[in-house]
């Protein structure tokens, strides 16, 4: 919440250190007399274009950011469902070895919030699913019919399922076309504004500073939704929160030292 807190401060001073270089071009271009645009009602529907374009933007975002909020905790339940579910092995048959599938279950998790995070690419996590994947299936030949196996099997394709939207989300941009239009509205309203004429200068320049920095924050602020996994952007304040994976791995990791304490008998040495 600090690590937040603190982004969105700098963001809002980034913003108005914008704002504040738009209001100081518009001085100087009154200083040296280059107003020369006169306000009228065409300019009116520049401002209305542009609005509605930036409404459109962050309406769109906003929908897929409620969707991206899901993404965690499905991603939680299916780690937590898997960890739970392989140690349930060994109750079905106590001569199952659990211990290598609980380990990579494990790996597993810590490499999803690395990832998640930034801070390991996507090609790392999908090594780390094929290791986990496949201890689970070796541990999974020690049931017979159980419907155990089947659930085992659905979570870690609903795991991978969730990640793959993830790297998805993170990839793709809403409606590139329009974000080109609404960043180029802004730039000309922003710029009729600088050379506009027929207001005092204080009246002027403080209505360029209260529009330029709604506009450049509102097209920061879309941005930002636009990817809510956007945890490696010192100037990404908007993202959606990880505390049910980080407890989640927590949890697991107590799962796999309680586990631990209880020696199972491996395959190979049961069989002989």
């Amino acid at each position: 919440m600090r690590a937040k807190r603190n982004r969105r401060i700098i963001v809002l001073t980034r913003v108005a250190l914008v704002a504040l270089l738009i209001t100081g071009t518009k001085s100087v271009c009154h200083a040296l007399g280059w107003e020369f645009i006169s306000i009228n009602p065409l300019f009116s529907a520049l401002v209305a274009s542009t609005v509605f374009l930036l409404g459109f933007l962050l309406n769109g975002v906003l929908s897929d950011y409620k969707e991206s909020e899901k993404l965690p905790g499905e991603i939680a339940s299916c780690l937590m469902a898997i960890a739970r579910e392989t140690r349930a092995v060994s109750i079905h048959n106590p001569k199952a070895n659990v211990e290598e599938a609980m380990l990579a279950i494990g790996d597993l998790s810590a490499s999803v919030l690395r990832w998640i995070k930034s801070d390991s690419p996507t090609e790392e996590l999908l090594r780390v699913y094929d290791h986990a994947h496949d201890q689970v299936v070796l541990v999974s030949l020690w049931l017979d019919a159980s419907s155990l196996k089947g659930r085992l099997m659905t979570e870690l394709s609903n795991l991978l399922r969730s990640i793959h939207r993830v790297d998805v989300i993170r990839e793709t941009d809403f409606v590139t076309m329009v974000y080109w239009l609404a960043n180029l509205a802004t730039i000309i309203l922003c710029g009729g504004l600088i050379f506009s004429n027929g207001y005092e200068q204080d009246d002027s320049a403080f209505f360029l500073f209260v529009i330029s920095f709604l506009l450049v924050f509102v097209l920061h602020l879309i941005s930002d939704i636009d990817n809510p996994f956007g945890f490696s952007d010192p100037s990404s304040a908007e993202d959606v929160d990880l505390e049910v994976l980080d407890y989640t791995h927590r949890r697991i990791l107590d799962l796999i030292n309680s586990h631990a304490k209880h020696e199972i008998p491996s395959p190979a040495k049961t069989r002989v």
